[in-house]
């Protein structure tokens, strides 16, 4: 404890004297969570001068090359693509036309390129997978139902051979 800084990661504490690094225990409970303004810096970028107000953490400062303190999570909130949710809800349509299973595919894929490309910060991956199996379910079924058709097509107007 001294009253002027004695080199890098020393800190000034609220009392107005510096501490040295290894006394560090973090930020009061209460208080702003981050530095704000000109008024508060680091060691070796112009330390603020004994007793200044102008620090944070109640004029603390931290050690140089640490993290300040958070008392929130700083974990993003995951939130679900859009495109996703619209697969899934196109794909489920797709027994009404063939259209909306083909774009419940199409969004399915696109939306599972975007939260791969997200870093982790949109979810659905399993919304999009269920709208692209649901969709080629759907396309799967109406290509079996045209081929069906088709097969059983004659021109006496009988169905599927039976003649009465």
């Amino acid at each position: 404890m001294s009253d002027t800084s004695q080199g890098p990661g020393w800190w000034l504490a609220s009392d107005g004297k510096w501490y040295p690094p290894e006394l560090w225990t973090g930020p009061p409970l209460s208080g702003p969570a981050f530095p704000q303004g000109p008024q508060s810096t680091y060691p070796g970028q112009g330390a603020a001068a004994p007793g200044s107000t102008g620090a944070p953490y109640g004029g603390q400062i931290p050690p140089q090359g640490s993290v300040p303190y958070s008392p929130y999570s700083s974990q993003p909130v995951k939130r679900n693509n859009g495109l996703a949710i619209a697969s899934l809800v196109c794909a489920c349509a797709g027994f009404l036309f063939i259209v909306p299973g083909v774009l419940g595919v199409i969004f399915g894929f696109i939306a599972r390129s975007q939260i791969r490309q997200s870093g982790g910060t949109q979810g659905g991956d399993g919304l999009a997978l269920a709208g692209i199996i649901v969709g080629f379910a759907w396309i799967g079924l109406f290509v079996i139902l045209v081929i069906v058709g088709a097969a059983s097509n004659n021109s006496s107007g009988v169905v599927l051979g039976l003649n009465g």
